[in-house]
């Protein structure tokens, strides 16, 4: 019997369903090292385009917890003052994984050992309280409203205040993009012991790990790393659905949708560049490459162009001149 495979194309249609958030920026305090280090396995997901690293046969890829103290709205941890009634949020404590420490709160080369005491140290993180995460296995569901993947994936690329000097300018864009598009993905960000019925009820973005992935998926969409993306990229996992075309593809969480927009983007073989002037990511929508996003952009740099021949011409004028 001779098997022969071939490519072939499936209609299939995508929705982006997400969660309904309000985010707010707080502040984390590291309290120290848990009494007792704790080994967790891990499986990390790859850059873009690198490699899955598997452990070897018989070894743990151990990942370092921290303790953290995170001031954040909605109830009390047991035993601990309820400090609404003095203006006050009440604090909970939990434990982090030390790689979502901000490096320049805890440098990689710290550790148990060399840094005993480090606490004190304190970072901004974005919370969502929603009374669904006090419990372990929630039942309320992502929200009625479908939107625009491609436009929510648009926004975040080209956010205000990645390259601004005032950290609180990537914070507060970022805070409003997710009041405006949900949840950024289905975990919440800290760990409680194993034997807790109730979690604190919120759940944490770190803003400088969605800087890392907004730099990582704008690298994603170029056309030379459409290859590695592809080969390394979660599988689309559709559902089938009774009405056509029959096979969905759904998403809750807005980094999810944006990974899969990147998959069926290079799928369909489109292609993206960056503006020049103001280094939006816009898509090429014809052969022809474009250097600019937009009209006003490329008016923009013409002007830039003349003035700076303008000052170059004056310069040497000058220069003549004074020689003269």
């Amino acid at each position: 019997m001779v098997l022969q495979r071939a490519n072939f194309e499936i209609p299939a249609r995508f929705r982006f369903r997400p969660f309904n958030a309000r985010w707010e920026i707080r502040t984390a305090e590291l309290l120290g090292w848990p009494e007792e280090p704790k080994p967790i396995a891990r499986f990390r997901v790859p850059a873009i385009g690198s490699p899955m690293v598997k452990p070897r046969i018989g070894s743990v890829m151990e990942r370092e917890q921290v303790t953290v103290r995170i001031y954040a709205p909605g109830g009390s941890t047991a035993g601990m003052l309820d400090l609404y009634g003095l203006g006050l949020d009440p604090s909970h404590t939990v434990e982090m994984y030390r790689d979502d420490i901000p490096q320049d709160v805890l440098p990689p080369g710290e550790n148990r050992r060399t840094s005993p005491d480090i606490s004190g140290r304190t970072f901004s993180v974005l919370v969502c309280s929603k009374p669904e995460f006090k419990s372990l296995f929630p039942q309320s569901g992502p929200g009625d409203a479908i939107k625009n993947a491609w436009a929510m994936r648009d926004e975040f690329l080209n956010l205000d205040g990645a390259d601004s000097d005032d950290p609180f300018d990537w914070l507060w864009s970022l805070r409003q993009f997710l009041n405006r598009w949900g949840l950024w993905t289905p975990g919440l960000g800290y760990h409680v012991g194993m034997l807790s019925t109730e979690l604190p009820g919120f759940a944490v973005a770190f803003p400088h790990q969605l800087r890392e992935r907004r730099e990582e998926y704008r690298k994603a969409l170029e056309r030379k790393n459409a290859r590695k993306w592809l080969s390394t990229a979660p599988p689309l996992n559709f559902t089938t659905i009774d009405e056509w075309p029959h096979f969905l593809a759904e998403r809750f969480y807005c980094d999810e949708a944006i990974r899969t927009t990147i998959t069926i983007d290079h799928l369909a073989d489109r292609k993206f560049g960056f503006c020049k002037r103001c280094g939006r990511q816009f898509e090429q929508e014809t052969e022809h490459k474009k250097n600019y996003c937009s009209r006003q952009c490329i008016q923009a740099a013409g002007v830039k162009r003349w003035r700076d021949k303008q000052r170059k011409a004056s310069r040497k004028g000058a220069k003549r001149n004074a020689k003269g």
